[in-house]
Order: structure tokens, then sequence, then C-alpha cells
């Protein structure tokens, strides 16, 4: 097989790769291990920049149909409980109030709000739509084994589901192959930066009635102030799902944290339960010669502050057009080069950024006391004093506004309301 591209991972920010380099003409081939897509979400919000990244690419609206319905607000609780008053609220608009504000400063400095978006949502759309670009093949139940490369092309081994290896044939290949890529690896590029922070467990859990009966309201974010797991509960697109992060100590346990959080009686099924380890990292090279990493695999971020998938978007559509003005004859060397003087900068920056989101949950940790539920002045006092270690009432105050003023580079390099409202 001959392709101009290989994509190794069909995750959402090799799709979106695959995507972009479709709307350019360049033929491409995208291969992932995995037969069906991601059924749980890794990720849940594309930010501001990389919805303007998608509106050029014609399919905004589509992610805003398949996304959390516009109305629905994006606000931040700090609570002991979800039925107990917050100690904290942080409002952020929803994405139709959003729009209207753009709408009605028509100033250029943003074309689209964030949108909230599970990725088990996210990836079987981008694949609908990639897949009926011309020139596309895909190759799920594919593995990627090893490469060589010479001056001209890059010679991939695969192998496929009946475990027979195969060769492809390309100009340039691209490894989307997430945070322990083979294609980083096998060209012995090392990961820099703070690694194995810290395991948490995420687990998927539909609960049908739970959106309708929050008494401190609707939002998108909910944390815990319940030490020492401080569980961070986080709605999804449908309503109907959510995400529990902690630090539990066996799957089983999460039940049992999900259902202290929510202090009321109310039906809920587990869905999934998996294991994750904390990482601030950044490759130490992006690319060598023909061979290029983009995403997790040159990047490692907490998701406290959305810049994971977002980074990559942002890592996806600056290598599509260089490698297609290199296929076409008008760039060279300097052009192939400067993905990463360009990307790595703004990894390494996304990284400290997300190092600076996490610093808040840390700050009301820091803050808790088990006198907090007391009905006694010391525990007034604990209550008063935890959401002022995670962030100032200015910041507070202000998220609404620059949730829809943020300038399109911000979003792009550190998008900072997604610190300030994710953290």
């Amino acid at each position: 097989m001959q392709t101009e591209v290989l994509i190794v991972g069909a995750g959402p920010v090799g799709l979106t790769l695959a995507l972009d380099l479709g709307r350019r003409g360049v033929r491409r081939t995208s291969i992932e291990r995995n037969t069906t897509a991601i059924q749980f979400p890794k990720m849940e919000h594309c930010n501001a920049r990389t919805m303007e990244i998608y509106r050029r690419l014609g399919i905004s609206e589509h992610l805003r149909d398949a996304g959390l319905p516009r109305e629905v607000p994006m606000d931040v609780f700090l609570a002991l409980s979800m039925v107990d008053p917050p100690l904290a609220h942080l409002p952020c608009p929803s994405v139709a109030e959003a729009i209207a504000e753009i709408a009605a400063h028509n100033d250029g400095g943003l074309l689209e709000p964030y949108q909230l978006i599970s990725q088990h949502t996210l990836e079987p759309l981008l694949r609908s739509i990639v897949e009926k670009i011309p020139g596309a093949t895909f190759r799920f139940g594919c593995e990627f084994i090893s490469f060589t490369q010479d001056a001209n092309s890059v010679t991939a081994v695969v192998q496929g589901q009946d475990a027979a290896e195969e060769t492809i044939l390309a100009s340039y290949l691209v490894g989307c192959d997430g945070g322990s890529s083979t294609v980083r690896k096998q060209l012995g590029i090392q990961l820099q930066g703070e690694g194995n922070i810290r395991k948490l467990r995420q687990a998927l859990i539909r609960c049908d009635d739970l959106y309708g009966r929050i008494p401190m309201g609707r939002g998108r974010h909910y944390h815990i102030a319940e030490g020492p797991l401080f569980p961070f509960i986080i709605l999804q697109d449908s309503t109907r799902h959510w995400t529990l992060h902690a630090a539990a100590s066996s799957d089983g346990e999460m039940a049992e944290i999900f259902r202290k959080s929510l202090a009321m009686p109310i039906e809920f099924e587990m869905l999934s339960v998996n294991e994750w380890t904390q990482h601030l990292l950044c490759a130490e090279r992006y690319a060598d010669r023909r061979v290029f990493v983009a995403e997790d695999a040159a990047h490692l971020v907490i998701p406290t502050g959305g810049l994971g998938l977002n980074t990559g978007v942002g890592d996806a559509v600056d290598l599509s057009w260089k490698l297609t003005a290199i296929l076409a004859g008008r760039g060279g060397a300097q052009l192939r080069s400067s993905y990463e003087a360009e990307r790595r900068p703004i990894g390494l920056r996304n990284v400290k950024a997300s190092r600076a989101a996490m610093t808040g949950r840390l700050g009301w940790r820091a803050a808790y006391d088990p006198n907090v539920k007391d009905n006694t002045a010391e525990g007034a006092s604990t209550r008063a004093r935890m959401p002022i270690h995670q962030v100032s009432r200015n910041r507070f105050e202000n998220c609404a506004r620059r949730s829809t003023s943020s300038t399109s580079q911000v979003s792009e390099h550190a998008n900072s309301t997604n610190t300030i409202c994710s953290s």
C-alpha cells in the first residue's frame, strides 16, 4: 500500500489531521489498533480556538448539534455534596449566551465559543465525516509495529487482525498514538517534565435524574469538598452521563464515593471504571526527518484546564498545511522543521498552564479541615477559606466576560478561560 501521509492513531486529533489533509486533497491512510471508537470520555471540552478550527473545516455546527445543548450553563461549583449550598459558584455562560455576546460585539476577537462534547461522542462523529472525503483509507484493528525511513519515504510495518504483517509506503508518517506512543519510542524521543504524579480512577456513570435534581443549580463541574479524596464530578454532553474522578483504592469504591457525593437517594449505573496517572510532560523533540509526533505522543497534561485535545488539534492543523505545501513542492526542509519550532513552545506553555490549573484543586485540599461540616465558628471559617485558596474574587467575577473575550491566540496557546473555569 502507498500513501502520502500515514497517520498512526484515529482518535480525535488523528481524525482532525486526516480531515484537514483531506480538505487539502492529500492522500492519507489512518491505522488504528482498536476496532471501535472509544467507549468512555477521556475529554469533554473543545475550547474556543478548537471550535474556530472546526468552523473553518465546516463541521462546528455538527459538533454543537451532537454536544451539550447550547442553552445549558457551564457553571462550576465547590460544595460539600451535591445537595449542600455551594461554597463557591463560578458562573460561566452557556454556548447560546456566548454566541449572543460574540454577535453583539462583532469585533473579530472571537469567532466561536467553547463546546462541551464528550470524546465518546466526538470520535465517532469525526470518523463519519472523515470517511466521506475522497482519498482516505482507514484500517481499524491494525497495529503499528515499526518503521524505517530514508531521504524519500517512510516504510511502516503494520499488523492486521489476522496477525499477518504488511508494509505501507508513505511520504510522511505522523504518530497520533497516545502517551505511550510507539512512534515516539522508536524515534528515541524522551519525555521531559513531571511524570507519575498521582494515580486516580475515572468512572463513567449513567444517572438520568441527577441533572434536574441538583439543588445548587445546573452546571458543568462539581468539586466535592470531602477529604481526603476530593471527588470531582463532571457533566457529560447527554446530561444523563457523568464522570467521577477520585483517588479511590479500588474500582468498587467509586460507586460508594459517588453515592456519598450525591447525598440523596437516586438511582445510577456504573458503566466503567478506568485508572489513569497524572503527567506533566513534553517531548524533547517533535520530529525526525519524515516522521512527526502530535497530541499525547508529544505532550501529556492533566485534564484540568482542558489543554490536552485542544493542544493536539492545534498540532494537527499546523502540520497539515505544512505537509500539504511540502508534498506540492512549495516548501522544503525549513518548513518541515518549523512544525517543532512552532508547536513545541506551545506544548511547553500548555504543560505549564495545566500545572497552574491543577494548583486550584490543590489549594482546596490544603485549606480543607475535617471541621468543614461543623456548625461552629471554626467550621464556618474553613468553609469561607476554601474557595479563596482556589481563585481570587476578581477572577470569579470576570469569568463570564473572559469566557467570550479571549483572543484566538490566547485560546490556542493556553486558553486562560479554560484554566480558570476548569480548575
